[in-house]
């Protein structure tokens, strides 16, 4: 029977690994992390782009503290926030980690800095649409305007616009 088990095994990477990279960023709380091995793999997450010169421009993370607050228990259990600096040279670690405390950042919420080209390669291959997305038109990096979340285990993916409703958010991610 064992032999048998073995061939139902899921891939221990799961349907996305090849897609989503591994780069190793940086969080606010200056740990090292694998992007898809430690922080993708097997979990249902919430992915933005920001910068903290940008923030009051674009209130993303004031709306995502909202989700934090309605998502009660379920942030840094089954679900988990990641918010990807888009200007890593300024956001660095210990600023990433003084903007997380001014927005109540809790468990389960980090903030992701690294090098330049790691981050710009996550955000191209998660939120910019190529060319052909929409006919005729050049890609488009919808990064800071998006909030893509989804399931990597079942690589179920959707998003939403960043200032959606945060209670509809949170009841969205109920299905996955």
């Amino acid at each position: 029977m064992s032999d048998r088990l073995e061939d139902c095994k899921r891939p221990a990477r799961g349907p996305d690994a090849e897609r989503i990279p591994n780069h190793v960023v940086v969080t606010h709380e200056g740990a090292r992390a694998l992007f898809y091995d430690d922080l993708i793999a097997g979990k249902t997450v919430i992915l933005h782009c920001m910068s903290i010169a940008t923030e009051p421009a674009y209130r993303t993370v004031e709306s995502l503290a909202r989700v934090q607050r309605l998502a009660g228990g379920r942030l840094g259990r089954d679900l988990f926030l990641y918010s990807l600096t888009v200007d890593p040279e300024r956001d660095t670690p210990k600023a990433l980690r003084e903007f997380a405390a001014r927005h109540g950042a809790g468990p389960g919420w980090l903030f992701l800095t690294g090098e330049s080209a790691a981050l710009l390669d996550l955000r191209q291959r998660l939120f910019a649409h190529g060319p052909g997305h929409v006919h005729g038109m050049e890609g488009a990096d919808c990064a800071m305007a998006m909030l893509r979340y989804g399931n990597a285990a079942v690589g179920l993916w959707g998003a939403v616009p960043a200032r959606t409703d945060p209670q509809w958010i949170v009841q969205r991610l109920g299905w996955i």
